[in-house]
């Protein structure tokens, strides 16, 4: 137990250090990604490109956000902050959120006040290179990035992720936008593309301004929930007759996990403590995250004689018959299910 109770450990540290360097990496890419872009925007006169630009400056702030909530979240739990600080991590996605929705309103302002006046486009062969350019390298960041989030379980990432891939996406509009201006000549075309993909960018925050959201308000999470039924599965044992009434409150990559375990009514407080203690140490370790596990006693009341498979069991009244599975829907049943 002491082994693995220190791989455990190398294991969390390990995971923190990726973190930390995946947001070290997103946060200096995307400054100097936003060097090129308002080159791009300063040779051409393009308002698509300008915001295009203009989202990058929020992926810098954001990177930088980024890389300080992963740091602050990865210290451990305090008498200031008993639960750890893992939930800075879901305020950052929000402020994230929030300054992308804010960047696509002010894109769209600027398009409407351009297409009122007119503009004229120059240079757009260079201007259309390294608008390309940036965007192929932030798909393949972003995908980087929401990709170590989810296996981390940092909703940091997956928000600046998120963020970047939907940035590729603009870049492409931008790219096909100036196209159609370069073989047609109509200048009018780039203030139009510029808010739509600011349109599309507003989505995006409002999306990830929800989702963060309903982290904050510990919102129910199904993949989650999924994840600890098989676990559960996984580390059966006789004894655990029944298992509902599974929470998760998440916290970054800190996870509190309780549930209501129904087991023999005739054990002792010291065998009760005992076996839910084993029980509970062996999901943690087998758990993608670092977290806590806090089990509720219910007494069995001989209702579940005939799918408790419990050896010796001095006061049963019925034959075993069939054990059930531990499913999602059972282990998430209300708090005074079948009892």
């Amino acid at each position: 137990m002491p082994t693995d109770h220190l791989q455990y450990q190398a294991t969390l540290m390990k995971a923190n250090r990726e973190r930390k360097w995946a947001a070290i990496l997103s946060l200096a890419l995307g400054a100097v990604l936003l060097i090129f872009k308002f080159y791009a925007y300063h040779i051409t006169n393009s308002q698509s490109i300008f915001s295009d630009a203009l989202e990058s400056i929020v992926n810098v702030v954001a990177g930088l956000i980024t890389v300080i909530v992963i740091v602050i979240a990865a210290k451990p739990a305090d008498k200031d902050h008993p639960y750890g600080h893992g939930k800075i991590e879901s305020i950052a996605s929000t402020f994230e959120g929030g300054a992308i929705l804010l960047a696509g309103i002010l894109i769209i302002i600027q398009a409407v006040q351009v297409f009122a006046h007119g503009v004229e486009i120059k240079e757009l062969d260079s201007g259309l290179i390294i608008v390309l350019g940036a965007g192929i390298i932030n798909g393949i960041l972003g995908f980087f990035l929401f990709n170590r989030g989810k296996k981390l379980y940092s909703e940091a990432l997956k928000s600046s992720g998120i963020h970047l891939m939907t940035d590729t996406l603009t870049s492409i509009g931008v790219v096909a936008g100036l196209l159609l201006v370069k073989y047609t000549g109509l200048s009018w075309i780039d203030p139009v593309i510029a808010a739509i993909f600011g349109a599309m960018l507003a989505f995006a925050g409002g999306k990830i301004l929800i989702r963060s959201g309903y982290i904050l308000v510990d919102a129910h999470d199904v993949d989650t929930i999924k994840l600890i039924a098989k676990l559960f599965e996984k580390h059966y044992r006789p004894g655990v007759i029944q298992i509902h009434f599974t929470r998760v409150i998440r916290s970054g990559s800190y996870h509190h996990i309780d549930c209501h375990m129904v087991i023999p009514e005739f054990w002792t407080v010291v065998e009760a403590h005992d076996f839910s203690e084993r029980f509970e140490k062996s999901i943690i370790q087998d758990y993608p995250v670092d977290g806590e596990f806090h089990i509720h006693h219910d007494p069995c009341r001989r209702a579940f004689c005939e799918s408790c498979e419990l050896l010796n069991c001095p006061i049963r009244q019925a034959e075993f018959k069939k054990r059930e599975v531990l499913t999602f829907d059972e282990i998430t049943a209300p708090m005074d299910y079948k009892q």
